[in-house]
């Protein structure tokens, strides 16, 4: 960062530049915005033009401030999420666009050499393109084909295209950058979501009944215990099994008692598990098996009242008769109702209108045990609350076969050099189980960080293969 600062210095005239067009179309657009929004609108667009303007300086600088500002840029989707024709705009994708635009060439370079030498990369690069096509196609079972479009357009090909501009430009020497620029980015989120707690939450024991209000930047507290999911491997990596210097320990051992302590008061329940297992997961080697056989004991012992307090949040209410739990369980049921009816999907962000539809029908398939045992939920979804549910849903079934053949790839493709992918290797895993139990979304109302993280933590995977390839050669 001490670097990307100084290279600001040499550029004034571009950073005066920036200011004016900022504070220009922030003063025009302040009556209607307001001043809170209107200042938001002013730092974010200051910092996206800087940040788009360090594309044609040096990519691999702008990449690494683009992960550091992601916290900023997905608060600014209130301001500027709209579509024209079937793009989706966000402060991301006019970023991640631009940046891939701009470096055609050099992805074009990069597949034609992996196509020769690679043939993970190979593989990796079909089912992410094959997935895409049956991701548009869904489109045209859609009503609305243009918006269904759009979402995969947010939604699956910007976060590939930020993946091929990454594993263009990286390689293994700068994963600590990368790495330490995420934990940099979900530290600010973290703090923000203290900072909604002391401006609304008083009282520590009111947290899981106002966790609506706690979002943390995003728009509800599951996206971003999802982040922080995703996350955690690879600072446990860092900590466990990397040398670090004395501030760099401070740094890392601060920022994973913020994590722990963020993923607490989530009280997501999915969150919780994937917290226990990253641990577990992480601690699997000869250096720390001492430690995993005790954390194991010890989780053995308690695994039944820990266990019913995730399920519970920690209260008294089973799991039948809580609604938002039996909600989720009846999406399933509803889900294979319209999976049967649209096997090759409805479509880009049309869950929440079939869900409608075909929620009685779904309701109705459950079995009788658990419908006259349970509550009933009083809200309809907007999503599955399950990701390879709705891929199967939106985009089809052969879509969520491909999905699933990219997350066996990179798991495959970590092993070639495991030492290096280990953090990469369990965030994968957490990832999925926590997209099964408690639900992710390529994007939620504009919100596509985990996603992009999702898919730089491939490319971290494929940056190991390629300078060992380079290596060969």
């Amino acid at each position: 960062m001490k670097t990307i600062l100084f290279e600001l210095k040499k550029y004034k005239r571009i950073i005066l530049f920036s200011l004016f067009a900022s504070l220009f179309l922030s003063a025009i657009l302040y009556f209607k915005l307001g001043f809170k929004n209107s200042a938001i609108l002013f730092v974010s667009l200051n910092i996206l033009l800087i940040n788009i303007f360090f594309i044609f300086i040096d990519k691999i600088k702008s990449i690494i401030m683009f992960i550091v500002l992601l916290p900023i840029y997905t608060t600014v989707r209130r301001l500027c999420y709209f579509d024209i024709f079937f793009i989706k705009v966000t402060f991301e994708t006019i970023y991640i666009t631009i940046l891939f635009i701009s470096s055609l060439r050099d992805i074009f370079r990069y597949i034609k050499q992996q196509f020769k030498i690679d043939s993970s990369a190979f593989n990796f690069i079909l089912y992410t393109l094959m997935f895409l096509i049956f991701s548009f196609n869904s489109s045209f079972f859609s009503d609305n084909i243009l918006k269904s479009m759009s979402e995969v357009y947010i939604g699956i090909f910007i976060p590939l295209a930020f993946y091929f501009t990454f594993v263009v430009y990286f390689n293994k020497n700068l994963k600590k950058f990368i790495y330490f620029a995420l934990f940099i980015a979900l530290d600010f989120s973290c703090l923000y979501g203290f900072i909604q707690i002391f401006l609304r939450i008083i009282k520590t024991g009111q947290i899981k009944i106002d966790r609506v209000y706690l979002t943390f930047g995003f728009h509800n507290v599951n996206i971003f215990a999802g982040i922080l999911i995703l996350i955690i491997p690879l600072i446990l990596e860092f900590i466990l099994f990397r040398e670090n210097n004395k501030k760099e320990k401070v740094f890392l051992i601060s920022s994973f008692m913020l994590y722990t302590i963020s993923i607490f008061i989530t009280f997501s329940r999915g969150a919780w598990l994937c917290f226990i297992m990253a641990v577990i997961i992480s601690l699997i080697s000869k250096k720390y098996s001492k430690l995993l056989i005790t954390v194991s004991i010890i989780l053995i012992f308690i695994s039944k009242p820990l266990f019913s307090f995730i399920i519970t949040r920690g209260t008294s209410t089973s799991f039948l008769q809580n609604e938002s739990a039996v909600a989720r369980l009846q999406s399933i049921f509803t889900d294979f109702e319209i999976i049967k009816k649209y096997p090759f999907g409805i479509g880009g962000g049309q869950f929440k209108y079939l869900f409608k539809e075909y929620a009685v029908k779904g309701y109705l398939s459950m079995p009788e045990s658990i419908r006259f045992n349970s509550t009933v939920a009083h809200y309809a979804l907007e999503h599955a609350h399950n990701l390879i549910l709705q891929i199967c849903v939106e985009f089809g079934i052969i879509a969520t076969i491909l999905f699933l053949l990219i997350i066996i790839n990179r798991l495959r493709s970590s092993f070639i050099d495991f030492n290096f992918n280990r953090g990469a290797f369990t965030s994968i895993i957490v990832y999925l189980f926590f997209s099964i139990i408690t639900g992710n979304e390529f994007n939620h109302k504009g919100v596509i960080t985990g996603t992009i993280i999702l898919y730089l933590i491939f490319g971290i995977i494929e940056i190991s293969i390629k300078d060992t390839n380079e290596g060969r050669n």
